[in-house]
């Protein structure tokens, strides 16, 4: 490629032939941008459930409080639930034949990468090594400010969403007697899960820039 018409090399221009690269025979365990969406509804709606508990601490009970609270607990439902239960029935669907499934979009990725490690060592070698410095950088970052936010709860996956889900449910009938102790918990736990799961896929996603670029130099002549 003519120097003259290639792009600069940017993070932005990688991760847009990341997005572009084609979907394997099990792309459907991945989570589609419809469910991420919702889960952030999901978290709004434990905050917006849980606040009129909260709020009973300074003022007294009111019926708006209530409808509140029922607002918020159908915002979660409709947030999590679809997700959870998509998630159950595509693993479900792929369990019977997860290791061929999982051994074929592993040669489709293989093949991918490559082929984008073959675009980007068209670039010099200094601009490469520059740009894995930073991408290793950022990733060992992010990784140290996650430890400080939210230390393993990204470990422990949809855990605390369900968590919070349970509380909800079980004091549906009466969403104001939620302790306010519990109450705080609960929206601790669903935004910390959000953080977590939203820097932990930027997480993922630095480490396939860092590799990328490490399979550039590979791929350039000594």
């Amino acid at each position: 490629m003519d120097a003259g018409l290639r792009p600069e090399l940017t993070f932005a221009l990688l991760d847009e032939k990341i997005e572009a690269l084609a979907e394997g025979p099990v792309a459907a365990l991945n989570s589609p941008r419809w469910m991420r969406r919702l889960a952030l509804l999901g978290v709004v709606g434990v905050a917006v459930a849980f606040l009129p508990s909260l709020l009973l601490k300074w003022l007294a009970p009111q019926m708006w409080m209530l409808w509140v609270a029922r607002a918020g607990l159908v915002m979660t439902i409709a947030g999590f639930v679809p997700g959870i239960f998509r998630s159950l029935v595509v693993t479900a669907r792929e369990a019977r034949h997860h290791r061929r499934g999982f051994v074929l979009q592993f040669d489709h990725d293989v093949a991918q990468f490559r082929a984008l490690a073959l675009w980007l060592s068209s670039y010099p070698r200094d601009v490469l090594a520059s740009s894995l410095r930073y991408a290793r950088m950022g990733h060992d970052r992010l990784q140290s400010r996650l430890g400080m936010m939210v230390g393993g709860i990204e470990r422990l996956g949809l855990l605390p969403v369900l968590v919070s889900l349970f509380v909800l449910l079980r004091n549906w009938k009466d969403l104001l007697a939620v302790p306010s102790w519990l109450a705080m918990l609960g929206v601790m736990a669903a935004v910390l899960w959000l953080i977590g799961w939203v820097a932990a896929e930027f997480s993922r996603r630095l480490h396939l820039y860092a590799f990328l670029l490490e399979e550039a130099l590979e791929c350039k002549p000594a």
